[in-house]
């Protein structure tokens, strides 16, 4: 599924001293007398739970600050200057929200609490929200706290999360075994199941129009059983974005029919069991739903379904002038063994935008409180692929016939596949109503934070 508003990572500098020729004496009386230092013990994965949901909140909290501030205080030195602090605060401050997604080296990069504490102040007197100010306050005591009672010190903490033996390792929050159990149990309670749920978007803006984006999507389900009086198959795709502009406003099938009533053509025969399911595509375009009904309902039933479509968008949000290509969505309606999430950017918007990739907490209308991700999102994010220019990585073991499916994907849409750069997501059990989201920031906000 599509959601616009689809709502639908410092240059090393290497400094060498040369030698100077001579000779070296070593003076009898100058006896060296070294104290070796403590070595800091790594934080256990608990501990960097901990530390990952504070850094997301001060992330959070902190981007909204500063994305109130004029658009020449958003980096370190104008921050500095605007709110009359030390540049040292507001550079770190700077440097920690350059990345899209925070981390536990999100810890590391801001300043300490004083520090946060004086530029909440600052910012407080500058005039803005109130409300804001408060909510990061309460995110800073937090970091406050973690600091207390994991290091005694801002220093020391830092060093816990750069020592040896401290990694980038999964929390056993979200582990690969809890997640099958959430998967075996979601079976028993739907009556459904799934070995593969397929993903795969390909978007560029109209030749005829550049305002226009042209999004497209395959996504179904391998292997999946539908049990007597288990849920329906359903496949769902849409947007939450108002478009006033009927012409080009449009959601399609490959063959440029309207997905309404009974739709076979919504089906790619290829790679869909013979005899082929019964497709009947209802709702809005904001919400379209297809069912797969098999065509035999005798008992279980084990069938492969992909379904494919084509829509337009505008390229700009009219309400807020930003580039609607910023979240898109596979949503995990039925519970699923794994998980293919593909997204292919004409090369022309890819170097538009950095991707990121999490797991949220799927709300209907596919929204997180008051828009704070951190309240929503899964421990043990997924991971971002690049599979780089064209199709020729598309091949995957998660789904063998993966590359030939890409292949007739962009043969159908008339679009060169060489023309286009490849994001992946595979998940082993992805979480049963989850929603994973391939986020895209533009590449202009990366560098508003910096100097």
């Amino acid at each position: 599924m599509h959601h616009p508003h689809f709502g639908s990572e410092s240059p090393i500098s290497n400094h060498t001293r040369h030698a100077v020729p001579g000779i070296v004496r070593v003076m009898p009386s100058a006896v060296a007398k070294t104290t070796p230092k403590s070595i800091p013990n790594p934080l256990t994965h608990e501990e960097q739970a901990m530390c990952e949901r504070v850094a997301a909140r001060l992330h959070a909290d902190l981007s909204v600050l500063v994305g109130q501030l004029p658009e020449s205080a958003r980096n370190g030195s104008g921050m500095s200057k605007h709110l009359d602090i030390v540049r040292n605060t507001t550079q770190r401050v700077a440097h920690a929200l350059r990345d899209p997604s925070p981390s536990i080296q999100t810890l590391v990069k801001l300043p300490g609490t004083k520090g946060l504490e004086q530029l909440l102040a600052a910012m407080g007197e500058a005039g803005l929200k109130p409300q804001s100010i408060e909510l990061a306050q309460i995110a800073v005591s937090q970091f406050e706290q973690l600091i207390s009672n994991l290091a005694g010190s801002h220093t020391k903490l830092i060093n816990r999360i750069n020592a040896p033996g401290t990694t980038s390792s999964d929390s056993p929050l979200g582990s690969i075994e809890q997640r099958r159990a959430v998967f075996e149990s979601a079976i028993g309670v739907t009556g459904r199941s799934a070995q593969t749920s397929i993903s795969l978007y390909a978007f560029r803006r109209s030749p005829e129009n550049p305002e226009v984006l042209q999004r497209a999507l395959a996504s179904g389900l391998i292997q999946t059983t539908v049990m007597p009086g288990g849920m329906p198959v359903v496949i769902r795709a849409g947007d939450t974005l108002q478009w006033d502009d009927p012409e080009n406003r449009s959601f399609d099938l490959l063959d440029d029919s309207k997905p309404e009533g009974n739709t076979p053509q919504a089906l790619l025969k290829e790679f869909t069991t013979h005899p082929l399911p019964t497709v009947s595509s209802q709702g809005r375009s904001d919400n379209l739903i297809q069912v797969i009904d098999p065509a035999d309902l005798d008992g279980p039933q084990t069938i492969d379904v992909i379904t494919a479509m084509r829509s337009n968008h505008p390229f700009s949000d009219p309400q807020t002038g930003k580039m609607t290509l910023d979240e898109v969505w596979s949503l995990v309606n039925c519970p699923t063994a794994q998980l293919v999430f593909d997204i292919y950017l004409h090369r022309e918007l890819e170097r538009l935008v950095r991707p990121a990739i999490d797991a949220q907490l799927w709300y209907p209308n596919l929204s997180s409180p008051g828009g704070q991700r951190w309240i929503t999102r899964y421990p043990s994010p997924p991971r971002l692929e690049l599979l780089g220019e064209g199709i020729s990585r598309a091949q995957t073991k998660l789904h063998p016939r993966h590359g030939e499916l890409t292949g007739l994907f962009f043969d159908r849409l008339g679009w060169d596949p060489s023309e286009y750069v490849g994001f992946r997501c595979e998940v082993i059990y992805p979480v049963w109503r989850a929603g994973y989201c391939m986020s895209f920031q533009p590449t202009d906000a990366q560098t508003q934070y910096d100097d």
